[in-house]
Formats: structure tokens, C-alpha cells, sequence
């Protein structure tokens, strides 16, 4: 009978005879896999198609076999130094994460592994206030340097620095002219 499942003999009372078997067959379709004759049929398991890659879909189309069309799918791409992943072309790819914390006084990284670092830092750098020089990092903060000192050497003034200029205001405390006459 020509079908690769039966074996065909002749019964002397009955004539031809075609016993299903379980031969090893092809059912011509690419999706199958480990076909054998069960049934008088051609049969396998179904072909797992997975590539592994969450940015493809997978599929089996016969006659050609397994599939592997590109997706738009959220994805992670295992590295914490990016964001908003997102399959592109059969591949995870995100947009680098921005670790700048807005503070002079740590230097930024990234870690693939870990995501963001802050590190203290001895930068220089301004406290805000006029009256202080040489401010410089010290544990993530700007720390005040030494005050600009305003002394006239005059005890008729009152001495101050306002707005990082010496000012010298006069006084009426009493004092020593040093004249030991009148």
C-alpha cells in the first residue's frame, strides 16, 4: 500500500494485509522531531523552538523549522548602569543611567553590577560663605576653610568681614594714645 507505517503481507485466506508498525518515518514537517509510525500514522514530538533570547519571539512554521522574529518587549539587560530596557533589533539595550547626585563633593560611577556609587571626595569648593577661603570637600560635604581675617590694628574700629570684604567700623570705647601727658 505504499504507506511506510504498515507492513504489508499476503494471508492466503485473507489477501493483502497491512499491519501498522513503528518504524522509524519522516512526516515531511520540520516541526517534528523523533517521528515513528504509531497508529498507522507518521508522528514525532513537537520541536522546541528557544533561542534563549528574550527579544525574539520563537515559533515553528513548516516546512522551513523554527522562527525567531525580533520583538519590541521590555527586557533587563543584566546591567544596573541602564535603564528603560527595551529589545531593538533581537537585542536588550537600554539608555546609560544618569549617577550625577548633584553634589561637588562625591565623585559619580557606575558599577554594571551594582548601579550607582557615590564616593567622598577633598575637592575644593565654595561653602557659600564670603568670609571663609580655601573650603574643601570632607565626607560628602563642603566644609568651611580658614576665615579671612580683617584687623586693622586700630582699637578705634570695630573689625569684621561682611559679604567677603573687610569692614571697619568706628568705635567709642576708650582708649591709649599712649601720651602720658593730659
Amino acid at each position: 500500500d505504499n504507506d511506510v507505517c504498515t507492513t504489508d503481507s499476503c494471508d492466503p485466506i485473507e489477501g493483502c494485509v497491512n499491519d501498522f508498525n513503528t518504524e522509524p518515518c519522516d512526516d515531511g514537517d520540520a516541526c517534528t522531531q523523533s517521528t515513528n509510525c504509531s497508529n498507522g500514522a507518521c508522528t514525532g514530538l513537537a520541536v522546541v523552538c528557544d533561542d534563549g533570547n528574550p527579544c525574539t519571539d520563537d515559533a515553528c512554521e513548516s516546512p522551513d523549522g523554527c522562527t525567531f522574529t525580533a520583538n519590541t518587549n521590555a527586557c533587563d539587560d543584566g546591567n544596573a548602569c541602564t535603564e528603560s530596557d527595551a529589545c531593538t533589533g533581537g537585542a536588550c539595550i537600554g539608555s546609560s543611567v544618569n549617577c550625577d547626585d548633584g553634589n561637588l563633593c562625591t565623585t559619580d560611577a557606575c558599577d554594571v553590577a551594582t548601579g550607582c556609587i557615590a564616593t567622598n571626595n577633598n575637592l575644593p569648593c565654595d561653602d557659600g560663605d564670603a568670609c571663609s577661603l580655601g573650603d574643601t570637600c570632607s565626607e560628602g560635604v563642603c566644609g568651611s576653610g580658614s576665615e579671612l581675617l580683617c584687623d586693622d590694628g586700630n582699637v578705634c574700629t570695630d573689625d569684621a568681614c561682611v559679604e567677603g570684604a573687610c569692614v571697619f567700623t568706628p568705635n567709642s570705647e576708650g582708649c591709649d594714645d599712649g601720651n602720658t601727658v593730659g
